[in-house]
Parts: C-alpha cells; sequence; structure tokens
C-alpha cells in the first residue's frame, strides 16, 4: 500500500493542478469576454443586443463584477496609453476617451489610479484648442500679464569636451512660426547625468502670455515670446533657441512634454495679438 506521504503528495499534486486549470480557464474565459465586448465598442456603440450577448458571456463563464471591471479597465487604458503616445490630443480623441469611459460604465472612483494622466489628457486637449491655463505666479508680473505654466527647472549649459567628436543629441524640433501642431514622435535623448551638461541653476520656469521667465537662486533669464524662434524637445529637458543677437536657453525639467506644448502656444498665441488677431481664449 502506498505510504501516507505518497498520498499526501499526490494530493496536492492533484490539488494545484486543478488550481493551475481553473485559473487557465478563467484567464481564458476574461480574454474571451474582452474580445467580445472590444468589438462591441468598435462603432461607439453598445446596442441592446450587444449587452444581451456580453451578459450571456459573464453569466456562461461566471465572471464576476471585478474582473468584468478588470476587463474594462484595461480597455480603457490601453486607449488613454495610446491617445497619449504622441503627447496631441485632439478634440476627437478627448472625445473618444469619454464616451468610452461612459460605454464601460466606469467612474471616477474606478479611474483614481488613472486621475493624473487623465488630468493630462484634458489640460493638453485644451492647449490644443489654444485654451492656455491660468496659475498663480510666484513672482510680480507686469500689469494685464497672464500667468500659463510653473515647473521646477534647472537652468544649464551643454559643454565642449575635448576629444573625438560625440554623437549628437537626439531631439525634436519645433518652430513658431510654421503653426505645425505639436505631437511627440521621434527618439530623443535625456539630458541628465550626461557629462555634457552642466547645470547651473535650479529655480522656476514660468511660461506667461509675454515671455519665458528663469527665476533660480543665484541666476534669471527673460525671453520675450517674440524673440522665440524655435523650441528643441529632449527626453527631459528643453533648449528654447531665440532671434539673432539672443543666446538660447537650456532647461532641464520633468515633463518636458507638456511644458513644450505650453510654451509653444503661448508664443504663437502672443504673435496673434501683437498683429492683431484673437487668439485662443485662456482656460
Amino acid at each position: 500500500m502506498p505510504s501516507a506521504l505518497v498520498i499526501g503528495i499526490a494530493a496536492i499534486v492533484l490539488i494545484l493542478g486543478l488550481a493551475v486549470f481553473l485559473r487557465r480557464r478563467k484567464n481564458r474565459a476574461r480574454e474571451l469576454y474582452q474580445h467580445h465586448l472590444e468589438d462591441a465598442l468598435v462603432d461607439g456603440v453598445l446596442t441592446e443586443d450587444e449587452a444581451d450577448e456580453l451578459a450571456g458571456l459573464r453569466q456562461d463563464h461566471a465572471l464576476s463584477e471585478a474582473e468584468v471591471r478588470m476587463v474594462a479597465l484595461t480597455i480603457y487604458r490601453r486607449a488613454l496609453h495610446n491617445a497619449m503616445a504622441d503627447s496631441r490630443i485632439t478634440t476627437e480623441e478627448e472625445a473618444t476617451l469619454r464616451r468610452l469611459q461612459k460605454l464601460l460604465g466606469l467612474g471616477d472612483a474606478d479611474l483614481k489610479e488613472d486621475r493624473r494622466q487623465m488630468q493630462r489628457v484634458h489640460l493638453l486637449a485644451k492647449i490644443e484648442r489654444g485654451e492656455l491655463p491660468r496659475v498663480d505666479p510666484p513672482v510680480a508680473l507686469d500689469s494685464g500679464e497672464i500667468c500659463h505654466w510653473v515647473v521646477q527647472a534647472r537652468l544649464a549649459q551643454k559643454l565642449t569636451i575635448p576629444g573625438p567628436a560625440r554623437p549628437p543629441f537626439a531631439s525634436l524640433q519645433f518652430q513658431v512660426n510654421d503653426g505645425a501642431p505639436f505631437h511627440v514622435e521621434g527618439e530623443r535623448s535625456p539630458l541628465r547625468d550626461n557629462e555634457e551638461i552642466l547645470p547651473l541653476d535650479m529655480g522656476m520656469l514660468l511660461v506667461t502670455s509675454r515671455r519665458i521667465l528663469f527665476r533660480g537662486a543665484r541666476r534669471g533669464a527673460t525671453l520675450p515670446h517674440v524673440k522665440l524662434e524655435g523650441i528643441e524637445l529632449f527626453e527631459d529637458g528643453l533648449r528654447l533657441e531665440a532671434a539673432a543677437n539672443e543666446p538660447s536657453l537650456l532647461f532641464l525639467l520633468d515633463d518636458a512634454e507638456l511644458s513644450a506644448a505650453i510654451l509653444l502656444s503661448a508664443a504663437r498665441a502672443r504673435r496673434l495679438d501683437l498683429r492683431g488677431a484673437v487668439p485662443g481664449r485662456s482656460a
């Protein structure tokens, strides 16, 4: 007769095998449900027949409310990630995300972990429409001047290192006068911790309706929007290309993409304003 130890081991193996089988079956059920849900949402409408079919799938495969919610979150987060890929949110993309959230039955509580990304989506969508944010400035501004953005930044400069020529930093270029929409697509080099980049001072970078201001512990810099020719965007920094005879400015900062989008929109709005046109209203 088999010993108790052998019987015990066999029972454990059987239990573990059953657990793996059930988990795989549950995963397949969730994948099937997700596939049907994605197909139903392709046209942006969830019909009564499609809803009944999905309810039948949930019942047939004993999917819990939590599992269904997990599938809905997976679909929404994938759409959110795709929309954010180029750091440009069009009005159509924003409307699609709102409609998808409603169709999936996701509330604010379900998306609390995505709140920061969603706020960024809505802000980028407003910038796309020319609606710049308004924030309280940490320094006194001129009469009628509006502060649109404040972010911690490091003023820096690029050094020339003796020796063999080094490959240039990868970056994206945006010109103020060409009117091309802001979108991020392509390779960008990180600047932090690079021996060619020397941080000079830590401070606050402000984007106003008229200029870019840097206020550091030891240094300051000002660049009017009318003298800004272009923006070079790196992974974690910006180089502001000024008009002839004006020095360029290099900054290291978090979320360089969002800062670049606001800066580019503010500079273009200032030019329109000075030409007598009506820029996008401020949010």
